[in-house]
C-alpha cells in the first residue's frame, strides 16, 4: 500500500487536484466541500447554461413573440426567448415592440419578497442587437460566478483550517481552490488568488500557534 507520512494515500480521483489524498485529508477535503456543495451545484448550472448563450443562434428578425412583459417602469417588451432558468427566477431576450432596441430581462418569482417590493421584472441592460446584450450578459454573468466561486472557497477552506488544522490544510485548500476554479473555466486566475489566500492564512496560524501558551 502506498503511504505517505506513514498515512495510506486513498486510491481515487479527488476532484480539483491531481495528487490523491490520505484518508485523512480526503475526510477534511469531503467534510469542507460538503457545506458548499449546493451552492456549488447551482454555480455548474449556470456556468453550462451560459455556455449554451455563446453557442446559440441569434436572429434579428421580427419573429413572433413569446409574450408582453412590463418592467418596473411600466415599459412593455416582446420577450423573444428564455435564455436562463435560475433558482429566483429567468433570465429573458426581448425587444421593444416598436423600434430596434434589444435589453435582457430579469424576471423574478412573484412569490419572493424583493420581486412583491421592485416589481417581478427589470431590464439589467440594452443594445442593438440580440448578440451584442447577450454576450454583454455573460459577460458579466461570468464575472459575478467567479465571484460566488471565491467566495464559496473562502468558506470551505475556513471549515478545514478551523476543524481540520491537522490534515495537511494547504493540500485540502489547494483542492478545494482549484475545483471551483474549474467550475467556472477561469482556473487559471483563481488558482493565483487562493493560492496566496491559502499562504496568508498558513502564515496566520503559525502566528497564532507561536502565540499560545500551556
Amino acid at each position: 500500500m502506498l503511504k505517505r507520512d506513514g498515512k495510506p494515500i486513498e486510491r481515487r480521483d479527488v476532484p480539483g487536484i491531481s495528487e490523491r489524498l490520505t484518508e485523512t485529508e480526503l475526510a477534511a477535503y469531503n467534510a469542507a466541500f460538503a457545506t458548499i456543495q449546493r451552492d456549488f451545484k447551482q454555480i455548474e448550472d449556470i456556468k453550462g447554461q451560459l455556455e449554451k448563450l455563446g453557442r446559440t443562434p441569434l436572429k434579428q428578425s421580427d419573429s413572433k413573440s413569446l409574450e408582453t412583459v412590463t418592467t418596473a417602469n411600466g415599459k412593455n417588451w416582446n420577450a423573444q426567448a428564455v435564455l436562463m432558468n435560475l433558482p429566483k427566477g429567468e433570465i429573458l431576450l426581448c425587444r421593444e415592440p416598436e423600434g430596434n432596441q434589444w435589453a435582457i430581462v430579469q424576471r423574478l418569482n412573484t412569490a419572493g419578497r424583493y420581486a412583491q417590493t421592485h416589481g417581478e421584472a427589470s431590464v439589467l441592460l440594452t443594445g442593438n442587437s440580440a448578440r451584442e446584450v447577450v454576450d454583454d450578459y455573460s459577460s458579466q454573468a461570468n464575472h459575478t460566478l467567479r465571484f460566488m466561486a471565491r467566495n464559496l472557497t473562502a468558506k470551505a477552506q475556513g471549515v478545514v483550517w478551523e476543524k481540520y488544522p491537522d490534515n495537511n490544510p494547504s493540500r485540502v485548500m489547494r483542492a478545494i481552490s482549484e475545483r471551483c476554479a474549474l467550475a467556472v473555466d477561469n482556473p487559471q486566475a483563481l488558482r493565483q488568488e487562493q493560492q496566496q489566500a491559502i499562504e496568508q492564512k498558513i502564515e496566520q496560524g503559525v502566528k497564532r500557534s507561536r502565540g499560545m501558551s500551556i
